[in-house]
């Protein structure tokens, strides 16, 4: 009888402070940092994309302190938050917890 060895991971739990972007390098250089990719280049919302629907290890990604990144980036916030929730979408080993 043939079967297959499944091997299950622990997930890994990030968290990036997003009360602490100051502007727009700052979110992209916190995630860099975070995530621990270093083929994470570009400084730019579909380069995080990029990374967040190729990682493939089980990972949580904890955005806390969002409401503090809306006052400070204004719509760029919005647009990093829609980045986020498609990522997770699109990438099944990828879940998103934002917190205000």
């Amino acid at each position: 009888m043939a079967f297959k060895l499944l091997r299950f991971r622990r997930r890994r739990t990030v968290t990036v402070d997003a009360g602490l972007f100051t502007d727009t390098e700052s979110v992209h250089e916190a995630f860099r940092k975070a995530l621990g990719r270093e083929d994470y280049v570009g400084s730019n919302l579909d380069a995080l994309h990029d990374i967040l629907t190729t990682t493939f290890s089980s990972t949580t990604l904890r955005v806390v302190n969002f409401a503090a990144a809306e006052r400070t980036l204004g719509e760029y916030a919005a647009s990093l938050r829609r980045v986020l929730t498609d990522s997770a979408e699109q990438n099944s080993c990828l879940r998103v917890e934002i917190t205000d």
